[in-house]
């Protein structure tokens, strides 16, 4: 009975070639096992008669085209296209090895393989179809589980392949600035849109970037768009800073479920820290900041090491960073000592 189900998600061309399981079949289907098996011997049908027809249609045109460009061009043209040929060929099969990898699937249980998608179906009769672009990279991923269906978009970062619940691309920005398995930044020259997902549903964050040039340092927009999409998310903090503070968004730095940091004049710092209740426990003001990167300010600014450093009457301009480390030195007699050091 479950058979019946699992062609059905396959693309019509697929379904046309295969037949109806008889009635005695379908009832002697009583295992997990058994579906999978019988799902693989159509499935391995599906692929002999797809490769058949490819290889008839597509295979000796494809090789005389090919071999007729390589002998009418220049040898070193020839090698940059090869070349480049390569490099494309490899950055597609790393990208479906590590899709396969986070969908828990193996080489070995890809049954077909077209111009327009992959088929995978395992032992345990999960089936899933990963449809691809125009240029042959993984565009969407439909699972079918024993009781579930699911239908994912796929969004690659290098080689690295990010799930989203399904949602309508159209009219955003063609630029992605950001990825991660939350949320997604597209960028275009006026406006940022950052979509992030909530019970798989898509919320669209709009930020106008008119107060900045075409040409502004992209980390600088980075950042700013992780501030509005925090003050967005947090109403409590939003007032805080920005009404009853009126402290321009322009001016935060960096702001976190436990501190901000922002500007309070053209040398003067203010960092803020809060408890778990978003009210202010500890603030402080700095005229440098720590010669470290934001994750170890993420370590730095909180109430713990805040109190120790203030006990200790040491200064925050005087940590340094080494490698995945925080650590402030000082000198204890004619020696340079490290008498604090914390993981980033």
């Amino acid at each position: 009975m479950g058979n019946k189900k699992d062609i059905n998600l396959l693309p019509e061309e697929y379904r046309l070639a295969s037949s109806r399981p008889s009635p005695e079949k379908r009832k002697d289907d009583g295992g997990i096992k058994e579906v999978g098996n019988s799902i693989k011997g159509l499935m391995d049908m599906i692929s002999s008669k797809v490769s058949s027809v490819q290889n008839e249609k597509v295979s000796d045109v494809n090789l005389n085209m090919s071999k007729s460009l390589k002998d009418n061009l220049p040898e070193n043209m020839s090698q940059n296209s090869e070349k480049a040929s390569g490099l494309l060929y490899s950055l597609k099969k790393a990208r479906l090895r590590n899709l396969e990898g986070i969908l828990n699937l193996d080489k070995k249980d890809l049954v077909v393989s077209s111009k327009f998608n992959y088929v995978y179906c395992t032992d345990f009769g999960k089936v899933v179809i990963v449809d691809k672009d125009t240029d042959g990279h993984p565009k969407t991923v439909t699972i079918k589980d024993s009781d579930n269906l699911s239908v994912k978009t796929i969004k690659f970062h290098n080689a690295c392949p990010f799930l989203y619940p399904k949602y309508d691309e159209r009219s955003l920005p063609e630029q992605i600035i950001h990825m991660d398995k939350n949320e997604i930044w597209y960028l275009s020259d006026s406006e940022a849109i950052i979509v992030t997902f909530k019970n798989d549903i898509a919320d669209f964050l709009k930020i106008s970037l008119s107060s900045f040039e075409q040409n502004s340092n992209p980390k600088v927009i980075l950042n700013y768009l992780e501030c509005y999409k925090f003050l967005y998310q947090n109403k409590k903090v939003k007032d805080l800073l920005l009404e009853e503070r009126k402290i321009k968004t322009d001016d935060i730095i960096r702001v976190q479920s436990h501190y901000a940091l922002y500007k309070e004049g053209s040398s003067i710092y203010r960092v803020l820290l809060f408890d778990e209740l978003k009210n202010i426990s500890n603030e402080f003001t700095l005229t440098e900041l720590p010669n470290v990167n934001e994750e170890a300010w993420d370590v730095l600014f909180t109430n713990e090491i805040y109190e120790y450093v203030k006990e200790n009457d040491y200064s925050f301009s005087n940590f340094r960073q080494n490698n995945d480390y925080i650590e402030y030195w000082q000198n204890i007699g004619s020696k340079s000592v490290c008498v604090m050091r914390c993981k980033i």
